[in-house]
């Protein structure tokens, strides 16, 4: 009489990678998905979380809770991210990414303009602005005034708002004259 044995065979996972995606690009109005591509693409599923802005003792980026939704930016800033892929048939594998935009570089335009000595001021054109997105800079008034004066000389002609209050109002964009 004798006994048989039986013996386990086992398939351990195997490793796999993943690479997160970075966007860096100026401002376009469209929103730029961050995302992820594995080394394994069959059965893997994808999980991200972005970082706080806080960072842990040694120094580290503070990531929020795992979830399946994919970030994005659309305005100027930036956004850290990690990506984790998971199959399982393979380790985990993780990554860092990164999404930034910066601002678009506008011109306001201001014609020169002349009178001779007594005349009347003639009609100064409103400034023009280039290069912007769609309307979003409708709503800015061009209307262009001239530093008081009537002695010969060069006099300022001015729009009605400074380089500063229109980044202020709107921050995607970088105003020059």
């Amino acid at each position: 009489d004798f006994e048989v044995g039986t013996g386990t065979f086992t398939i351990t996972k195997a490793d796999m990678t993943v690479e997160a995606v970075d966007y860096s690009g100026t401002y376009d109005g469209a929103s730029h998905a961050g995302g992820a591509t594995a080394s394994v693409a069959a059965g893997t599923t994808y999980q991200y979380r972005i970082a706080t802005g806080e960072t842990d003792a040694e120094g580290n980026p503070v990531y929020g809770e795992w979830s399946d939704g994919v970030p994005s930016i659309t305005n100027v800033g930036s956004v850290s991210y990690q990506v984790k892929a998971v199959n399982p048939n393979y380790n985990d594998a993780t990554d860092e990414g990164t999404l930034e935009v910066t601002k678009k570089t506008v011109s306001i335009t201001v014609a020169d303009n002349e009178k001779v000595y007594g005349d009347d001021d003639p009609t100064l054109a409103d400034a023009t602005i280039s290069e912007y997105i769609g309307t979003e800079l409708d709503g800015i008034d061009l209307t262009v005034t001239r530093e008081a004066g009537e002695d010969v000389g060069p006099y300022a002609i001015t729009i009605g708002q400074t380089e500063a209050q229109l980044e202020a109002a709107y921050p995607n964009y970088d105003f020059e004259d």
